[in-house]
């Protein structure tokens, strides 16, 4: 692999055999001596060790190293939570706390804060199918919650653009998740956790048997199998922890968020009271009617009938299984067979914040939007959904509207499963003076959603005016009016990648400082993808995410590196890759770098490459969303609009104003692929021995963007108009039958607009102490500051280093400037005591890009403050510190105990009004989860035979 080589080539350490061709690294082989008798067996460098970055390993370009020690030393579980929390991630992180995500069940990576589409993740140096289900339902990404814990060896960091070796989606960086390559004895280890507040309880435990050693063997094989569950953590059990639960800013002049409570409407839903109300007159004690329960008008009016949903999530359940099997044969001569095969497993669910359903008081027509079917409306529309006059429990004596929560009617939700397929051969070895590297693997993606709890307006309608035995909103529910009202759906979303590669690499000469080498390499990558919306979705049945995507992309290269040690002091490497994707042409992407060590305690590195990013099925293949995009007045049903007093004026179509706008964002076949530039430059120095620092300066830019555009067409309409109601002007309607059908959607498609220039510095410095009797300190500094981050779209430049901007990314997650990691391990005999903090630096709630150029503009764009009137206070989000202690011991060399506390001073989240990935809570789960979990803690013990 090329990072493990080049941290041998600077560790000046020997191996034999050739680089992994699936990293698709061509570098400069290096020849071990012969530990048997036999033909020399292909080994590689297997880089571990416990700190993150090693200064006398360091490369041209920044490469962060996380060990299986340092997996152990972090107090997490996951190796979705030890990314998180790696300085290098920023805006544009996806995290599974966000219960509203598209990709919905996983989570994503984002380097540099340009996106999760922007960071390439691999395993073992080989591409892996990407999740099903895109981020915001375009960007591409690999799914790091569904990947083992106990199993990995190391994971490298390359902090640099990285297209010139991997090709497309390398812009920002490379993560390459590396398990372990061989195994032998049985390891087992169990660990449980909860947190302090309650909820999240964790069991986590793994066993791993491997048997025969390569070296004398001529083999080796392992299996693995891991389990990993995690309990909810829902609204309620953090009820009152702190301001970022609190709902109503009404006392400051914001809003009161508080569900059943009166604030901006007097006529609030009502938890497990339903009532009625009269339609035509304002809502008042002798207007409305209370069926029985907790609730009534007085006590309502007095805001005694707040309610929160019961599982409105602030982190979800989840579950993980992951069985590995490897094989690793000597086939004589210099020849080796790796085998990898895996399935891993992962269960979510996503509980929305608003976590209810409620009683339907009209209905617009559904547009239904699938593969291969032009969108249609389903559906006709109800202006007012009303129980007839002589229904139970209605004593106003006319039809009336019901409100508040369905008592009988299921919880909404998805649960999701979904199952990760990788089977991956390589085989390296000899060819005369060349070094061979081939590989083979296929992965797939297989996923299950599950909806609950969805309702059928129009069936909802019916059932309530039934004559005979009509359906009541409160009490038992039939079985027949469970499944017909609020049907189950569900859908089975697919990713493929498969990959075939041939790589050569050898020594072409002898220069001062080394040998140069040079290497060429091929590869072919399919990959398919089919994500229908869920049935009843797709079908225009029931409202939901009816995000569908499809299609297939077949994408060939050849690629070559030179590595050039000049002189003893000076090493120049050089990559040129050529990419043809079937549906985005050819791509040609370089990369230079050099390193100058003039002294063994300075050196100075730098690259520069190009890269790109192919558009993906959901932008360039057979795709829609729907999604509401505000209201509006239909020019043509509605063309005057309504009167001052909010009743639309004397024969407009009532359902055509202030209706939900429709926009059907769709893929496009003439998309270009997204291009960029990026530079490093650093220094590394070693003023004394042991003390270990880097600095890098980098500069990324995107451009040619892929963006869903603004609308690209005309409304489209229904084709044939329906009968129904005209405003009389007065407030009342009448039947009547439009010249026009209403407007179904207005489409739009992705196009190449924005761009996108961003730089920074990254700060890791490291130093042991050698105490003696004592025992040793280590520590560890990582620092990565964003000096400026620009999005030009629309012609205009905005630079968003420290505020909200870009918003509708990822959840909306803000984009501080700084993020520190700093670790402190005590080590002495068998104990070990690992203290880590984690701070995340604060920002604004502006975005200038999205309109939002001033605090108060911020503070109104989620509802908190609608008029603009925030706090000064409030305008900046506060850093956030995280703290989090780890204590091992080791008894001997077969038992280890160990214990963690995250989030030791239990932190709060700070409060954030702009975000909307908190749901209905003013914090950003993204960046600030760990302080909505609150403190955590672990013990467990590992056991070696």
């Amino acid at each position: 692999m090329f990072i493990e080589t080049v941290l041998a080539r600077s560790l000046r350490m020997t191996y034999s055999g050739s680089i992994a061709l699936s990293l698709g690294f061509l570098t400069l082989p290096v020849f071990a001596q012969q530990t048997s008798t036999e033909s020399p067996v292909p080994q590689r460098i297997e880089i571990t060790g416990s700190s993150i970055r090693r200064a006398d390993a360091e490369t041209p370009s920044p490469v962060q190293l996380i060990s299986a020690e340092d997996l152990k030393k972090s107090g997490y579980t996951s190796i979705s939570q030890v990314l998180q929390n790696i300085t290098a991630n920023g805006q544009g992180t996806l995290s599974q706390g966000f219960s509203q995500a598209f990709a919905a069940g996983a989570s994503g990576i984002s380097l540099r804060g340009l996106t999760t589409s922007a960071t390439l993740v691999l395993i073992d140096g080989h591409r892996m199918a990407p999740y099903p289900l895109a981020d915001d339902a375009q960007r591409s990404f690999v799914d790091i919650s569904n990947i083992p814990f106990d199993t990995v060896e190391r994971i490298e960091i390359l902090k640099d653009g990285a297209s010139a070796i991997y090709g497309s989606d390398a812009m920002a960086g490379v993560v390459n998740i590396i398990l372990k390559k061989s195994f032998i004895g049985t390891t087992a280890s169990a660990e449980a956790g909860t947190s302090q507040a309650g909820g999240g309880e964790t069991v986590h435990a793994s066993v791993t048997h491997g048997w025969g050693d390569f070296n004398v063997d001529g083999y080796n094989a392992y299996g693995s199998i891991e389990y990993r569950h995690q309990d909810r953590i829902t609204y309620n059990q953090r009820a009152g922890a702190g301001s970022w639960q609190r709902l109503d800013w009404s006392g400051i002049g914001g809003t009161n968020k508080t569900l059943g409570v009166p604030f901006s409407s007097n006529q609030p839903a009502t938890y497990n009271s339903p009532y009625l109300s009269d339609p035509n007159n304002p809502y008042g004690p002798t207007t409305s009617a209370f069926y029985p329960g907790s609730c009534n008008y007085n006590l309502q009016q007095a805001g005694g009938c707040a309610y929160q949903s019961p599982l409105a999530e602030l982190s979800p359940e989840t579950q993980n299984v992951n069985i590995l099997a490897s094989f690793a044969k000597n086939l004589g001569s210099g020849w080796r067979l790796d085998v990898k095969g895996s399935l891993f497993e992962s269960k979510a669910e996503q509980y929305p914040a608003g976590g209810l359903q409620y009683f339907p008081q009209a209905f617009n027509p559904i547009v239904a939007v699938s593969a291969g079917v032009l969108p249609h409306l389903v559906g006709a529309p109800i202006s007012t959904i009303t129980v007839p006059a002589n229904y139970p429990g209605n004593t106003l004596g006319i039809p009336a509207l019901l409100n508040g929560a369905i008592p009988n009617a299921p919880i909404p939700n998805t649960q999701l499963d979904s199952k990760a397929y990788r089977l991956v051969a390589d085989v390296t070895g000899t060819l005369g003076e060349w070094d061979i590297s081939s590989s083979l693997g296929y992965t797939k993606i297989d996923t299950t959603q599950n909806v609950y709890g969805s309702i059928n307006i129009p069936a909802f309608n019916d059932a309530i005016n039934r004559v005979s035995n009509p359906y009541l909103p409160v009490g038992p529910i039939s079985a027949a009016d469970a499944a017909t009202l609020f049907p189950s759906t569900s859908a089975r979303d697919t990713s493929k990648l498969e990959f075939a590669e041939l790589h050569a690499t050898r020594t072409i000469m002898k220069l001062q400082g080394g040998d140069m080498g040079i290497s060429f390499g091929g590869s072919y990558i399919r990959r398919e993808l089919n994500s229908p919306a869920p049935t009843l979705v797709a079908q225009g049945i029931v409202n939901g995410n009816n995000a569908y995507a499809s299609g297939k992309q077949t994408n060939t290269s050849v690629y070559s590196e030179i590595v050039a040690p000049v002189f003893k002091s000076l090493e120049i490497d050089g990559a040129v890759r050529l990419d043809h994707f079937d549906n985005a042409g050819n791509s040609i992407t370089p990369k230079v770098g050099f390193k100058y060590t003039p002294s063994e305690s300075f050196a100075l590195r730098g690259t520069y490459s190009t890269g790109f990013r192919a558009p993906n099925s959901a932008e360039s293949g057979q795709s829609g969303t729907a999604f509401l995009a505000g209201t509006g007045n239909d020019p043509v049903l509605c063309s005057q609009g309504v009167q001052a007093n909010g009743n639309p004026y004397a024969g407009e179509v009532i359902s055509a104003c202030n209706y939900q706008a429709v926009t059907l964002a769709a893929a496009n076949s003439k998309l270009q692929p997204e291009k960029s530039k990026s530079a490093t430059l650093g220094v590394i120095l070693e003023p004394i021995k042991g003390w270990s620092t880097t600095v890098d300066l980098y500069r990324i830019e995107i451009d040619n963007q892929i963006i869903s555009g603004a609308p690209d067409g005309d409304a489209v309409r229904a084709p044939t108009p329906v009968q129904t109601l005209c405003a009389d002007g007065n407030g009342g309607s009448y039947p009547c039958t439009p010249t026009v059908g209403v407007i179904l959607y207005t489409p739009n498609t992705y196009i190449n607009a924005n761009s996108t220039k961003t730089s920074g510095i990254e700060l890791d410095t490291r130093y042991k102490f050698k105490l003696g009797d004592y025992g040793d300190l280590t520590t560890d500094l990582n620092w990565s500051h964003t000096m400026s981050y620009i999005l030009t779209t629309g012609g205009v430049a905005y630079q968003l280093a420290g505020t909200h901007g870009p918003f509708v990314v990822g959840g909306d997650t803000g984009n501080p400037k700084d993020r520190v990691q700093a670790t402190v391990t005590w080590d002495k005999g068998g104990l070990q005591v690992t203290t880590a903090f984690n701070y995340i630096g604060g920002y604004s709630l502006t975005d200038p890009s999205f309109g939002y150029d001033t605090c108060a503009k911020g503070g109104a764009a989620n509802g908190w403050f609608p008029t603009g009137n925030i706090p000064s206070q409030y305008c900046q989000v506060k850093s956030f510190l995280d703290t989090d202690v780890t204590v091992r011991y080791k008894f001997d060399k077969h038992l280890t105990l160990h214990a963690s506390v995250t989030n030791l001073f239990n932190a709060q989240p700070p409060l954030d009004f702009n975000t909307y990935g908190g749901g209905q809570l003013p914090f950003n789960p993204s960046l600030h989860l760990a302080g909505a979990i609150g403190r955590f803690f672990n013990v467990g013990l590992n056991y070696t035979f």
